[in-house]
């Protein structure tokens, strides 16, 4: 009986310390997105149960205005919140509680963008039929800690994800932001970007190089179509993240290294392109690579994105998945572990 109970009790000791290492093990993964969370605004549950920031530090205004002069811009540093111009009042009602805010008691003063200016942005790098006619695509953008990076959440975007966004603002010069992009229902948003560029220069109170705001667009555009050739929104942002790296590393100096570049990459990540888009890729490394761009600067606030926990509840995102992937695996190692140190 005393051998039983011996046996028993350590049973419960294995349960125990492995119980308590699974919980220091979500704890320490979980402690970099509420520390993200905590710095922005307070976070609320929006419309459809996607976390995000409440009110807080929103800029003055009118609530519902159809349009926002000049004069009536938030103030620097304050987070912004463009509405497309072409949502209808039960729309905006609904976009705004996506983008975080209560109607009811919010009272800021968003900004319009039109149509005009979205395919003044794009129109140039993606098909007419994604762009529609109308400006639906909305924004939130507030500033974040200094060295935080981009951090991008979306609700009803279907061809962009999160991370190209991201990519695309890296290449911009956008620094230290977080971003939300919204819509009443689901739309492709290629056109948001244009939404996103306008939100951040009121909130970080600065101007974007108009050049490389060219090349952010030209960017969603080309990854909009290697997402859609390989059926995979993450890979492709992945592929262009690495692609950035490697310019940092070294960048290539003729075309022929470019397309070995890419083909390499192609191969490390599992993927096959087309002639015709790797030709359009190679293109649009070219004017990365000309355009004297900071790459070391721009892969930091990339790689800080990835080392935040950022969108751990974002039902368009795999970072559960793999969350609950690497919680089993090392559950398994600490098992393998506790049993050795009983020599079982």
């Amino acid at each position: 009986m005393g051998t039983g109970r011996r046996k028993q009790q350590l049973r419960w000791v294995w349960v125990a310390l492995v119980l308590t290492l699974v919980a220091s093990f979500v704890l320490m993964t979980l402690a970099p997105a509420l520390a993200a969370a905590s710095s922005a605004a307070g976070p609320s549950t929006g419309a459809g149960g996607s976390a995000a920031p409440a009110g807080a530090g929103a800029p003055a205004g009118a609530a519902g205005s159809p349009e926002a002069s000049p004069q009536e811009a938030p103030a620097p540093g304050k987070a912004v919140v463009v509405l497309g111009a072409d949502l209808t009042e039960a729309q905006r009602q609904e976009v705004l509680r996506l983008l975080g805010l209560d109607p009811a008691t919010w009272d800021g003063e968003p900004l319009i963008l039109t149509h005009q200016e979205e395919v003044a942005l794009v129109g140039d790098y993606v098909p007419r039929e994604q762009l529609g006619s109308r400006a639906i695509s909305s924004v939130r953008v507030e500033p974040a800690e200094p060295g935080s990076g981009i951090r991008v959440e979306t609700k009803h975007i279907t061809w962009v994800a999160p991370e190209m966004y991201a990519e695309a603002l890296a290449t911009a010069g956008v620094k230290d932001a977080v971003v939300y992009v919204a819509a009443p229902f689901d739309v492709s948003g290629t056109a948001a970007l244009a939404g996103i560029y306008k939100a951040y220069e009121v909130s970080a109170g600065e101007n974007l190089d108009a050049g490389r705001k060219d090349l952010g667009a030209r960017e969603i555009g080309v990854m909009v179509r290697i997402a859609q050739e390989i059926g995979s929104p993450e890979k492709a942002s992945q592929f262009l993240t690495l692609l950035k790296e490697r310019m940092a590393e070294h960048p290539p100096t003729s075309r022929e290294e470019i397309l070995a570049l890419i083909r390499e990459l192609e191969q490390q990540l599992g993927i096959q392109l087309s002639d015709a888009l790797r030709e359009e890729l190679a293109t649009l490394v070219e004017k990365l690579r000309d355009a004297g761009i900071d790459w070391q600067a721009v892969t930091a606030q990339l790689q800080r994105v990835r080392e935040q926990v950022n969108r751990f509840l974002g039902e368009d995102t795999p970072i559960i998945r793999d969350f609950f992937n690497r919680l089993w695996d090392w559950v398994l190692a600490a098992v393998d572990a506790v049993r050795s140190w009983f020599g079982q």
